[in-house]
């Protein structure tokens, strides 16, 4: 307003001098008033008073208070309005501005020409665009602050929430973590153990006994082998998930170890109960799972320890549970087996034994023993099977029984196995021909592919030709149905090594095999000289059938367990070809059994003939 009734001003007082007119009313030029209105109009300038020197009003442009009678005259008005004696005597330059927000803003300043005050001019201007353009403009200034307050406030406020959650999201899921299996979901050993801590401390209040359960899951490294590592962890997750639904809502559990968890039950009431749950987590388990056309069965084991009775600690409960574990591996019938004090030597003795396997895998502390075969129908000697033994700290001998079992479970019966045909081949290769020596082969021998290149080495490093090896595998390695099974036996079989079954009429569908399979000779199993020492009714059928079955399959047969001269002779009348037992000898060491067996030995011999042992038996 103070630019624009400054720029009014500089035209009154311009060259033209229109602001003379306007004072006296005298103009050297017609029509002056009509311009200087034009000029207004145009520059928006609604109205403009003249006044003199005294503050007296001489011109206006407008009447206001007259304005429906007036309008603009083109000589002007003059309302007789004066401005007060405090606005006259203001010296200098000096602009007062009125504005009452609702009509048009006006604006009174002094006329000076050449340094001296000629009059003032009063002008009112048409702000109503400029002011709506200035509210508009306010409005979105106004709005954009506010924005960018909100953007400056708010989205760091929301960036911050969002990072609170995920901060609180990961905070909850490193202490799910940390408290929980990542593949079951269950706890994890070390939450089980500060929950089983907390609840033994309480009852040393309220007396009341509580459960451990070690649960075991059996044979899933084999399971591991022959379905591959994804689908085992797949059985785990659904092991896992059986044991906790068939629970109750109190109950804890856990995975403990790789194939291992843990059940713990409070306020238990009697045995009984104990055996309830253990049957339900067997019949839930144990529900058969398919698994992209693997069928698997579940099996676990249980060992169970009672608080306070069989430990006060965490660690005992473990401990006493893990050995009552390994009691229930042997004893299946059972749902479960409770700790008892007599198992704890046990389980020293089994940890000993392992220990003892272990440095004998690793500094070649094992030893063969040879066990003689004859022929059936004469005597005549023709091999050895060889037997794996071990020898504890003092030099007595492990029982087999003993410590297959723990080799089996701890992973180490693939280097002895390898270990044994090494050492079978390289005997034999010292002794006459044409005898043979006989191994057995476990199923953990087949399950990298490589046993045939082991067997092919052995050979060749013994300098021998495959006719001289026999290799013994049992039924439960039929059961797989692995054609990579049958391509490793067809393998051997092309070595020309002679294929056996072990164990014959002990399994479970042996019949349905014989013919999938290249076998060349079977083993009668010694339970069947034992039934028949013992006198039960048909064993004679059940054996001349085996023998005549095997015959007419082109396939030898051999009898364990012969200890009798009255066994050994029905078994020649059958025309069995091979047998092999205590009644012709026992396993030696390499260096009895050459002094033994052959020392002066002869192809033609008969059994026992040339050797120096007084206690050989012949047949004949």
């Amino acid at each position: 307003m103070r630019s624009r009734g400054q720029n009014f001003a500089d035209l009154l007082l311009g060259p033209e001098n229109y602001v003379d007119a306007l004072l006296t009313g005298i103009s050297r030029r017609p029509g002056t008033g009509d311009l200087v209105r034009k000029v207004a109009d145009l520059s928006n300038v609604d109205g403009y008073a003249i006044f003199d020197r005294q503050g007296n009003e001489v011109f206006r442009s407008k009447s206001e208070r007259y304005e429906w009678l007036l309008r603009d005259r083109p000589g002007g008005v003059s309302t007789g309005d004066k401005l007060g004696s405090s606005v006259v005597s203001r010296p200098g330059f000096w602009q007062v501005v009125y504005d009452d927000g609702q009509t048009n803003p006006s604006v009174i300043m002094p006329l000076i020409r050449d340094g001296r005050t000629i009059g003032f001019l009063s002008v009112d201007a048409d702000m109503a665009a400029e002011r709506y353009h200035y509210q508009a403009t306010l409005a979105r200034t106004y709005t954009f602050v506010v924005l960018v307050v909100l953007a400056a406030t708010l989205v760091p406020f929301v960036l911050y929430v969002l990072r609170r959650r995920k901060i609180a999201e990961a905070d909850a899921r490193i202490r799910f973590l940390a408290d929980h299996d990542p593949l079951t979901q269950l706890l994890n050993r070390r939450r089980m153990q500060e929950a089983c801590d907390q609840l033994l401390f309480k009852i040393r209040a309220t007396r009341e006994e509580i459960a451990y359960l070690y649960v075991d899951l059996d044979d899933l490294a084999e399971i591991n082998d022959r379905c591959g590592q994804a689908r085992g962890d797949e059985i785990l997750r659904i092991v896992g998930r059986r044991i906790a639904t068939s629970l109750g809502d109190e109950d804890l559990v856990a995975r403990i170890g790789p194939d291992d968890f843990a059940v713990v039950r409070r306020r238990v009431g009697d045995r009984a109960e104990i055996d309830g749950l253990a049957r339900r987590l067997s019949a839930a388990v144990g529900e058969a799972v398919d698994l992209d056309g693997h069928v698997v069965k579940p099996k676990i084991s249980i060992g169970c320890a009672i608080a306070p009775d069989h430990g006060r600690s965490h660690s005992e409960l473990v401990k006493h549970a893990e050995i009552a574990h390994f009691h229930h591996k042997g004893a299946h019938q059972l749902p479960l087996v409770f700790f008892e004090p007599s198992m704890d030597e046990a389980m020293h003795r089994r940890r000993q034994i392992e220990a003892q396997i272990k440095r004998a895998v690793e500094n070649g502390g094992f030893e063969l023993f040879y066990q003689p075969l004859v022929r059936g129908r004469d005597g005549t000697l023709v091999g050895f099977e060889a037997l794996v033994r071990l020898r504890d700290e003092k030099g007595n001998l492990i029982s087999p029984g003993e410590f297959v079992p723990i080799a089996e479970a701890r992973g180490y019966i693939k280097a002895i196995g390898s270990w044994v045909i090494r050492e079978a081949t390289r005997q034999i290769a010292e002794w006459p021909e044409p005898l043979f020596v006989s191994v057995n082969l476990s199923a953990v021998q087949f399950v990298d592919g490589d046993l045939v290149e082991i067997i092919r080495s052995a050979l060749k490093a013994a300098g021998i030709q495959g006719n001289r090896l026999e290799v013994e595998v049992v039924e439960s390695l039929l059961l797989e149905r692995s054609t990579a099974i049958l391509d490793q036996l067809y393998a051997l079989k092309q070595l020309g090594i002679s294929i056996d079954m072990d164990d014959f009429g002990t399994g479970y569908s042996s019949l349905g095999y014989l013919w999938r399979f290249p076998f060349d000779k079977l083993k009668i199993d010694q339970s069947f000289m034992k039934a028949l020492e013992n006198g039960e009714p048909n064993v004679k059928e059940i054996v001349a059938t085996i023998v005549a079955l095997a015959h007419q399959m082109k396939m030898k047969v051999t009898t364990e367990g012969v200890e009798t001269e009255d066994q050994a002779r029905f078994l020649a009348s059958l025309g069995c070809d091979q047998l092999q037992g205590f009644f012709f000898g026992k396993p030696l060491p390499a260096a009895e059994t050459v002094e033994t067996f052959l020392v002066g030995y002869r192809r033609t011999d008969r059994f026992g003939d040339g050797a120096r042992s007084a206690a050989v038996r012949r047949i004949a």
